[in-house]
């Protein structure tokens, strides 16, 4: 403890000179006396420990001009004459500090000392943060509880992009009109048709899912429109019924539309547009009423451009196109998913697991090639492997890859690969910083300690940037 000594009195309440030292030596708090001029009398170990400078003996008024941060409690009482509390989240980087300034006065009313005290608010915030996360987790594992029950409820969509989408084809299900679902493969076509299927005034009709992959080109047709007995050589001798009747007064979703054979996008295009089918081995069409749903991850007007796919086919399916944004792409839905996701698992394979925020954001950093379907393999991996009542980090698929794409990003924080103004630079900069962190951290307080600024530069700067 530093001190002016004659600055000191000894007490008069039963407590000798060195006893009152040794209180305030040993008080875990930090504590620091100034004069009415702001000059430092007394300072123990824990402010010095706090704060991390050396005030022993300074001016404050004069220590403020040296360095960048400009603002102390134990000046402002001289100026309100009471008082003061602040709680500073970038004075020291990766603190929380909790400081409160009490004026002494004298006889004549004015201020002779000031008392300031300061705490180290850093692992109680960080324990509090904790308890927001930790009922941010059970808020949501109870909302998504529920989700099995209310499948009809739409897909799960929190990113404002898929949200966008749901709605539109909420719209798009009230009234018969062709839709193609694009979108990279995994990212939850299907889930989409069945979904405007299911609010249309079809639901209590079929819906019948095909993928135009996976049946052999030369059984496509049959398995279409269906064939009458003896049709060809080992058919059916009591014929059979095709997709298109299968779903008559239904929903047809056609997966992976653009693997259709070139001969065959002719006659679904004209039983599109003429309402009616022909089977093989028949010669009188058949009236079916289908609403008709197609789906691709391949760009079909490139392949149009490659003579690979009927232009009138393509325009006849294009009246309505929902693009599925890749999961990467909307990373927001990420937590949902995976909590739908393990309840799914736990319900299938009689578990009770839980996920914790660690492996939460190494599922969030991860840039899933095989998105939505990935996801869910994923955690049905991590359930049937960890032993533990938590999904455990050690389990996941990609943990090295993580790891190995964080200790990339430990090199040049930024790189310049062009000259422009410098407050142009720097806007560019910390835009990008705030959006890094924003795809790591929930809160702004959290996005303030990971990049070293306070909580309100952080708001101030996501509204200027529009993040």
């Amino acid at each position: 403890m530093t001190f002016t000594s004659s600055s000191v009195q000894s007490s008069d309440i039963g407590l000798s000179y060195p006893d009152m030292l040794t209180v305030i030596q040993e008080s875990y708090d930090g504590i620091l006396v100034t004069d009415r001029n702001g000059n430092v009398i007394m300072v123990n170990d824990s402010y010095l420990r706090i704060i991390e400078h050396d005030v022993a003996g300074i001016n404050f008024p004069e220590y403020l001009q040296t360095i960048p941060y400009r603002k102390a409690a134990c000046l402002d009482v001289l100026k309100k004459k009471k008082r003061v509390n602040y709680t500073h989240f970038d004075l020291i980087p990766g603190k929380t500090i909790s400081v409160t300034s009490s004026p002494i006065f004298d006889e004549k009313g004015e201020i002779r000392l000031v008392v300031t005290n300061v705490r180290d608010m850093t692992e109680m915030m960080q324990l509090k943060e904790q308890l927001e996360e930790a009922q941010e987790m059970e808020r949501l594992f109870y909302k998504h509880l529920e989700g099995l029950k209310h499948s009809n409820d739409g897909p799960i969509a929190v990113d404002h992009s898929m949200k966008k989408l749901i709605a539109t084809a909420l719209k798009v299900s009230s009234v018969d009109v062709t839709t193609l679902i694009t979108g990279e493969s995994g990212v939850g076509k299907e889930v989409v048709a069945r979904y405007i299927h299911t609010c249309s005034n079809r639901k209590s009709e079929p819906f019948v899912a095909v993928n135009c992959g996976a049946i052999p080109e030369q059984l496509l047709e049959s398995e279409f429109f269906g064939y009458v007995a003896g049709a060809f050589t080992g058919a059916s001798k009591n014929g059979k019924t095709g997709l298109f009747e299968a779903a008559n007064g239904g929903t047809l979703f056609l997966d992976e539309i653009g693997d259709l054979p070139f001969n065959l996008q002719v006659k679904l295009l004209r039983a599109l547009d003429s309402g009616e089918i022909t089977k093989v081995g028949a010669n009188t069409p058949i009236p079916v009423n289908i609403r008709l749903l197609a789906a691709t991850n391949q760009d079909l007007e490139a392949m149009v451009d490659e003579n690979k796919f009927r232009e009138d086919l393509y325009y006849r399916l294009n009246v309505i196109n929902l693009r599925i944004p890749p999961l990467r792409e909307r990373r927001a839905d990420i937590r949902p998913l995976s909590m739908y996701f393990l309840n799914i698992c736990n319900q299938q394979y009689g578990q009770n697991k839980r996920i914790n925020l660690e492996v939460l954001r190494a599922l969030e950093k991860y840039d899933w090639p095989g998105n939505v379907r990935q996801l869910k393999n994923v955690i049905e991996h991590m359930v049937v492997l960890s032993s533990g009542d938590y999904l455990e980090l050690s389990s996941l698929p990609f943990c090295d890859s993580v790891k190995r794409k964080e200790s990339d990003h430990t090199g040049d924080a930024v790189t310049i690969n062009r000259y422009v103004p410098m407050p142009q630079a720097v806007e560019e900069v910390e835009k990008k910083i705030i959006g890094h962190a924003m795809q790591g951290n929930t809160s702004s307080r959290q996005i303030a300690k990971a990049i070293g600024v306070d909580q309100s530069t952080v708001v101030r700067k996501i509204k200027k940037y529009g993040l």
